[in-house]
């Protein structure tokens, strides 16, 4: 194979394939340095942000494997230090997750949580909210919740 039509493979018709069955690549989302998200969906926790070293990043993915039977998405990359460590992270989910609420976005940053999520009704938004600013005392947290019933 010349080297035009293994860059034609390469390009077009790997990408292709990857797609048509379900594999093709999501660009990870952007996020500024030293910050972290956490998105909750029905079936998949996506984590995003950076950590300072490979080993900080999985601590972090552990954590949240260890509280949850779904999916986990890492796009985690390599940067600066991640804003709080792999336990707080953990207890946010952990406040998210035992209040059974399904849609969550956490965006941690310079000591600062700013969650969305959709709740049920205003006394679980209520509990979410006291759960979060429980799971991380040192963040200031402001919230947009959501309610669904």
């Amino acid at each position: 194979m010349q080297l035009p039509q293994r860059v034609a493979v390469g390009a077009l018709v790997v990408p292709a394939l990857l797609a048509s069955v379900g594999l093709a690549a999501h660009p990870a989302p952007a996020v500024a340095p030293g910050q972290l998200v956490i998105a909750v969906r029905p079936a998949e926790v996506v984590l995003a942000g950076t950590a300072a070293s490979a080993g900080e990043r999985q601590q972090v993915v552990d954590a949240v494997r260890a509280l949850s039977d779904r999916r986990v998405t890492d796009v985690m990359t390599l940067g600066d230090r991640a804003p709080v460590s792999a336990a707080v992270a953990a207890a946010l989910l952990r406040a998210v997750l035992d209040r059974g609420v399904t849609e969550f976005t956490g965006v941690v940053h310079e000591g600062h949580l700013t969650a969305s999520a959709r709740v049920a009704d205003p006394q679980r938004a209520g509990s979410l909210s006291d759960a979060l600013r429980s799971a991380a005392p040192g963040l200031r947290v402001d919230e947009d919740f959501t309610t669904t019933g």
